[in-house]
């Protein structure tokens, strides 16, 4: 299965799972690929009150965590992601990127504004 994530700045954030596991990238509005290390589709206001409850010194300003931050932090955005149809509500991708020295950034694309799944 694939989806793809539309945003409104125009960038499209492809999800597939398969039987190896669940995979994401995000296309650039210049058709340009980035692997990403996960992602979720989460509503604006779940992952504002998700940042609200992890102390400030955890998030420091690159938001940039350690494995072990970064690992709980996401399973927690998990457990909120939005699985249903596109309503009212403002919904994002929230995504990981794993950098250099085993560290990860994390990013939020603009509002979804559009999703297509398909057959991978």
């Amino acid at each position: 299965m694939r989806r793809k994530y539309f945003t409104q700045k125009g960038s499209v954030y492809i999800q597939t799972v398969n039987g190896q596991g669940e995979y994401w990238r995000k296309e650039g509005d210049g058709g340009q690929l980035f692997p990403l290390s996960a992602g979720i589709h989460i509503s604006q206001q779940k992952l504002r009150e998700l940042l609200s409850e992890y102390p400030a010194s955890l998030l420091d300003k690159t938001y940039c965590f350690d494995a072990d931050v970064e690992r709980e932090f996401f399973e927690d955005a998990r457990r909120e992601r939005h699985t249903g149809p596109l309503s009212g509500e403002p919904t994002v991708i929230f995504f990981l990127i794993k950098r250099d020295g085993g560290r990860y950034g994390i990013g939020c694309s603009s509002p979804v504004v559009k999703v297509e799944e398909t057959e991978a």
